[in-house]
């Protein structure tokens, strides 16, 4: 990895660790993971056996979906992004440009509040140039589904299709959703191969910030103390009703 891992005990920490390992105008992903030790794999790739039915799942999605929809996706990487945004298994992992978003969703998850979990650092460049092979005249460019024709290869349709095997690229689309809007999110999608991010190459494009165990709840505090929230981040119905019964405890 391109650092050292480094330990995170409080928000300070983490702002210590962002600016000693990241400089201004550098574009900078960052992913909570509420077990270190777990790989960057997409849902879809976690089961070797899933990966055959990705077809399948977005046609079975895609019949089921419309009746509940006011406007239905327009195309394949909407319909991928959709898919995704409501916990169906896809090729798609989530990022965030927020490292306080990153650090939320690292502590948050209660049933494993005794494992040390982690925080991801992406450069979304690097992964893409040294990587993917994707580069771009100006240098800090993403590519955008539905605008760049060399994300087409990543689409369910033609994936197995595509007369090369591809590493994982960093992607950007519309925020369409409220939630997207409030997460800053930001997304890799694999190609065929799905070694995890952090194994690609020499691994330059990626590191890592280790939360210990007994560090969590005081980070729960520390954030809710800035307003990041359930609802901060899911601004969602079920998200204020949670927040009002809050005040029975």
């Amino acid at each position: 990895m391109r650092y050292a891992d480094v330990t995170i005990k409080s928000v300070a920490d983490l702002l210590r660790a962002l600016k000693k390992q990241s400089t201004p105008g550098q574009l900078v992903w960052f992913r909570g993971q509420s077990v270190s030790t777990w790989s960057l794999v997409p849902s879809l790739a976690r089961n070797a056996k899933h990966l055959k039915a990705e077809s399948a799942l977005l046609k079975r999605f895609m019949q089921n979906a419309v009746p509940h929809l006011d406007r239905p996706p327009v195309n394949e990487w909407e319909w991928m992004f959709m898919m995704q945004h409501h916990r169906a298994p896809t090729r798609l992992l989530d990022w965030s440009e927020g490292p306080l978003t990153a650090l939320y969703f690292a502590v948050s998850e209660d049933k494993h509040s005794r494992r040390d979990a982690a925080v991801w650092c992406l450069d979304p460049i690097a992964l893409n140039s040294d990587e993917a092979r994707i580069d771009f005249p100006f240098p800090n460019e993403v590519p955008a589904f539905g605008i760049d024709k060399v994300l087409n290869s990543y689409l369910p349709s033609l994936v197995e299709e595509a007369p090369n095997v591809m590493n994982a690229v960093a992607i950007v689309g519309p925020r369409n959703t409220a939630r997207m809007v409030a997460q800053l999110g930001v997304f890799t999608v694999n190609h065929r191969d799905h070694k995890p991010i952090e194994a690609l190459g020499k691994a330059k494009h990626v590191w890592r910030w280790v939360i210990p165990s007994a560090s969590k709840k005081n980070l729960q505090q520390e954030l809710s103390s800035l307003g990041y929230t359930p609802l901060t981040l899911f601004p969602e119905l079920d998200r204020v009703a949670d927040l009002a019964k809050e005040l029975l405890k």
